[in-house]
């Protein structure tokens, strides 16, 4: 879906972006990750350009982005910042509908869309079409924006540092709306961030940046197991990759079936993480856990050996 090849970008006598080369497949989600000044914000902007390439060439579906049309091709392409760019003057209903409104669509077709968009982001239309974004929250204001962008409904999503500048429980949630999103969507996402915990939850492949390129990139799995270096190493957390790898893994990919004996008294449903089951254990003292399902039914157990990769106590 998006291919660059050897592009580079220069600011005057530094260069931001150095001969860098990435595929992106369809319905991907690629978070590029670094320290600040690593060029993955130019390396997004470019693909839509916002920022013109210097050097070497981008392409969409096999198709250079310099032969489209500058504002063809941003239409076509959902984009979300940290700070939402909604129009302050324009109601919630009015922001969400913009590009539909430039690409000409049916007026009835645009209202359709924006209440499912709504729908689909828990922003009731009773209580939130007529709002102005001064009106709203920033976890509101950003589900507008991700609104926003996918309205005209593009093969393509950008995201630059979308969820930065939330509370970390708001963060937390638009992250797990954003996967739930994607599952149902499967959009081509290009994700930009600086939090490790963040990219790790989010990404299908993982792109860690410094200095203008590329260090590793892979599943994030295998750049826990097999950092490039000690840069990756200490970005991905260093003594605390055990952790972060367990964030990753599912208690129902380790969970046993329920076994003779009694049912353990501490309950887990079976999409929490390894993490925070081994944070459940410690918290309680206890060495196993029930799992149970969405209607807190019983379907397996977990104990601390079986978590920790061992045979079953």
């Amino acid at each position: 879906m998006i291919e660059l090849f050897g592009v580079t970008k220069r600011f005057g006598a530094e260069t931001a972006v150095d001969a860098l080369s990435l595929r992106v497949e369809k319905g991907q989600v690629c978070v590029l990750v670094g320290t600040s000044g690593c060029g993955k914000s130019t390396t997004l902007r470019m693909i839509n350009r916002l920022i013109e390439h210097d050097a070497g060439e981008i392409h969409l579906e096999g198709a250079p982005v310099r032969s489209f049309d500058e504002v063809t091709l941003r239409r076509r392409i959902g984009y979300v910042i940290q700070s939402t760019g909604l129009f302050p003057h324009w109601t919630v209903a009015r922001n969400i509908g913009l590009v539909p409104r430039l690409l000409k669509w049916p007026r009835g077709r645009i209202h359709e869309r924006v209440e499912e968009l709504m729908a689909l982001l828990g922003l009731p239309v009773q209580e939130f079409a007529d709002k102005y974004p001064r009106q709203l929250s920033g976890g509101q204001a950003q589900r507008v924006g991700v609104a926003r962008a996918l309205a005209a409904d593009p093969d393509i999503l950008l995201m630059d540092e979308p969820f930065g500048a939330l509370d970390p429980l708001t963060r937390q949630a638009l992250q797990k709306q954003l996967q739930e999103l994607q599952a149902r969507l499967h959009k081509t996402v290009v994700f930009v961030t600086h939090d490790m915990d963040e990219a790790l939850a989010l990404a299908d492949r993982l792109v860690v940046m410094r200095k203008g390129r590329i260090v590793q990139q892979g599943r994030p799995i295998d750049l826990l197991h097999e950092p490039a270096d000690e840069f990756v190493e200490s970005l991905l957390g260093g003594m605390d990759r055990g952790l972060k790898e367990a964030a990753l893994t599912r208690v129902s990919e380790r969970m046993l079936p329920l076994g003779p004996r009694l049912l353990a008294s501490e309950r887990i449903p079976y999409d929490a993480s390894l993490s925070q089951a081994l944070s459940l254990m410690l918290w309680h003292r206890v060495e196993r856990l029930t799992v149970v399902d969405g209607e807190d039914i019983p379907v397996g157990e977990l104990s601390l050996r079986r978590l920790l990769g061992g045979k079953s106590s």
